[in-house]
């Protein structure tokens, strides 16, 4: 049998290699495609090989046929941009009855947000108008017309432009100075040029005597809601947070068309959350309470609020569901794209590690060194249950595997590789997989067997349990199986005295890294064993890596306890 084409060998894992056509590489970054196709055997790799080849071509007669924008495009967007932005000003000047009591607040504001979109300009942050820009070029252009990279970087950096100009603009009209003229070269050219904006007719406000029409918020949005389930986009969890967004917007706002509603209104929405409790909807004292009165009530008050990342994500779910709006034709402005929230704390530091010496005090409690009964874990006893209890922060810490992915083994997931035991993760019977990357093989470390692993497997597949550990329920929105084990866990460390905020049983996974990391393992391998997608250039030789070398970076966990009390015999 013939060479493999568009194959290269790295070790004895195939991997597909195929350059990109010379006049495509500006728009795809790149000069080739190349993935592992996770295989030794030759006839799956010419199989996958020939999949990928005939899917690559299809991404460049993709790129071939995709449209660029021309320079007048481009300034005929920012246009677009500046005059529907200042003609909303107009027309709010124009249609208030009462003096503006926000104006000094708002030149401050205007001032920030030139200044800030100066910086963005500088660092080419480009993802600070994405929204924007989007917007911008369906309103053009249609939905479903799908430009080039580099046009898309060209209109996002005329975009960041024209914006400063808006917000100069916008803060000299807030000072009375209504003759300031923009200062950007594209935007300048744009208004002069393709249709001067000062000889544009004021578009004719909506009359009072028409409200905007079309189906009510609630409706809308559980019909939404149901569709995102029924398609699978959304998980149960994620529809019912949805769901206590779209009651909580409903309670603000009130029960009206979409089109009704307007930017301002997502601004209050937005600063009702940023100063609602971290706790309003779980305290006892804010129950049957409207969102307005705990606010009030706790105005002045030193409490925990939202964090940023969850007011993100109401703001993302009324965002979708104005997405859906404005491709039905039910309203023309998503009023929820486009919003700044504070920098969410890095990944790395939303959760605390489990150290050596906290591991120390874990595995010293009753779970480990022996407990009075199944019932009553934490009270010390003589009686030692090799269940979930047991198994589950040892499997954690020692391979950095996810709850989840622990709780769903099935016994035949527990089986030799090469010579070398490992977890099958898959999804091969229904299992659910965080991603792509989360389908692995995760070698089991050797004081798991010492403590007796193998046998307990072993002991599960010999009674005919399909699953590892089979007294684990599904609970939850979504049937975890890990639901009702966490609720346990994290009783259990407030019975021993062992609970922290932010030290949970994720924590473990953190530990895991961290020790392997401190030990030399290379970042690659890491994320090969956890099952993360590794960034970056090395992503390219982080795969295919033998189960040996990941049996080596997984020996390198040492959490420094002893645990040989706990070896069978």
């Amino acid at each position: 049998m013939g060479a493999i084409p568009n194959t290269i060998r790295r070790g004895a894992i195939y991997h597909f290699r195929r350059a990109v056509p010379e006049e495509l590489r500006e728009s795809l970054r790149r000069t080739e495609l190349t993935c592992s196709l996770r295989t030794h055997e030759a006839d799956a790799a010419r199989r996958l090989s020939r999949y990928l080849y005939l899917r690559s071509e299809e991404l460049f007669g993709a790129i071939v046929r995709m449209p660029t924008l021309t320079d007048d495009d481009i300034a005929a967007l920012v246009k677009d941009f500046y005059g529907t932005i200042i003609a909303k000003n107009d027309d709010f000047r124009l249609m208030s009855d009462i003096p503006d009591t926000w104006r000094e607040a708002k030149v401050r504001h205007y001032t920030e947000v030139a200044e800030r979109a100066r910086l963005d300009l500088a660092s080419n942050a480009f993802g600070a108008v994405q929204d924007v820009t989007s917007v911008m070029l369906a309103r053009r252009y249609g939905m479903d017309t799908n430009f080039d990279k580099l046009s898309i970087r060209k209109a996002s950096q005329a975009m960041l432009r024209a914006g400063v100009d808006v917000a100069e603009t916008l803060r000299a009209r807030a000072e009375g100075d209504f003759n300031y003229e923009p200062k950007d070269k594209i935007l300048v050219r744009a208004l002069a040029e393709i249709e001067p904006f000062v000889s544009a007719p004021m578009p004719a406000p909506t009359p009072m005597s028409e409200p905007p029409t079309g189906p009510l918020f609630s409706v809308e949005a559980e019909g939404f809601r149901e569709a995102q389930l029924r398609r699978k986009v959304w998980e149960q969890q994620t529809a019912l947070q949805a769901r206590k967004t779209y009651a909580l917007f409903l309670e603000h706002g009130g029960d009206r068309p979409i089109a009704a509603y307007t930017r301002p209104e997502a601004a209050a929405f937005k600063r009702l959350l940023e100063d609602l409790p971290a706790n309003y909807g779980k305290a006892a004292e804010f129950r049957g309470m409207k969102a307005a009165d705990i606010v009030k009530a706790c105005s002045g008050r030193e409490i925990e609020r939202l964090s940023s990342r969850t007011v993100q994500r109401h703001f993302a779910a009324l965002a979708s569901l104005w997405d859906l709006s404005i491709e039905q034709g039910h309203t023309a402005d998503n009023i929820f794209l486009g919003w700044k929230f504070a920098a969410a704390k890095r990944a790395r530091d939303q959760r605390q590690m489990w150290t050596r010496e906290e591991l120390a005090e874990l595995f010293a409690t009753p779970v480990w060194t022996g407990c009075q009964s199944s019932s009553r874990r934490s009270k010390p006893g003589d009686v030692i249950l090799r269940d979930e209890k047991f198994w589950l922060p040892l499997i954690a810490v020692f391979s950095g595997m996810r709850q989840e992915e622990i709780c769903q083994l099935r016994s035949a997931d527990i089986r030799q590789v090469e010579g070398v035991w490992v977890f099958d993760l898959n999804t091969r019977d229904g299992q659910q997989l965080k991603n792509v990357n989360a389908v692995r093989l995760a070698p089991v470390h050797s004081e798991l067997i010492r403590l007796g692993w193998l046998d307990y497997a072993e002991d599960q597949r010999r009674t005919g349990a399909r699953m590892v550990f089979p007294g684990l329920q599904p609970g939850g929105a979504d049937d975890r199986l890990g639901h009702n084990y966490s609720k346990w866990f994290t009783r259990y460390r407030r019975d021993v005295q062992l609970f922290a905020t932010g030290r949970d049983f994720h924590s473990f996974r953190h530990s895991a890294t961290t020790f392997m990391r401190r030990a030399g393992v290379p970042s690659e391998t890491i994320d090969e064993l956890t099952g993360h997608a590794t960034v970056g250039e090395t992503a390219r030789y982080s795969k295919g890596l033998t189960v040996a070398n990941l049996k080596e970076a997984v020996e390198a966990i040492e959490i420094g306890v002893d645990l040989s009390h706990l070896y069978p015999g």
